[in-house]
């Protein structure tokens, strides 16, 4: 299995003040087809990789940490079911979101990764 890393998230408390901070002061330019108002906004960057800003949906704000980073793949659910038959500690199942199919894991420094098959 090969995978890249092309996303970037920050977690928020505020998504709504940061994005204004993000636009307002910084000059980002937010993707409405990718975002969702109020609990994740992503932004158009020049080379495509995906950054956010991520909050509100609970799980993230129980993670311990202050990113989200993917690691992108081609099939997202045989890579669940392959981590899965290795014991890996899933997070959540594989869900769909506006920007793909994704799931989080834990590994065993604590670390969370989400997995993700990009929205094509």
């Amino acid at each position: 299995m090969r995978y890249s890393n092309n996303f970037l998230g920050l977690i928020c408390d505020d998504v709504p003040a940061s994005t204004r901070y993000y636009t307002e002061v910084l000059g980002f330019e937010v993707n409405q087809e990718a975002s969702i108002p109020g609990y994740y906004s992503q932004f158009v960057t020049k080379d495509g990789a995906m950054f956010a800003l991520v909050g509100g949906f609970g799980i993230e704000q129980e993670l311990d940490q202050k990113f989200d980073t993917a690691l992108e793949v081609e099939d997202v659910d045989a890579v669940f079911v392959e981590w899965q038959e290795k014991g890996v500690e899933l997070v959540t199942p594989v869900i769909e979101m506006p920007f793909g199919r994704t799931f989080l894991a834990r590994t065993p420094d604590n670390h969370v990764l989400r997995v993700l098959q990009p929205a094509m």
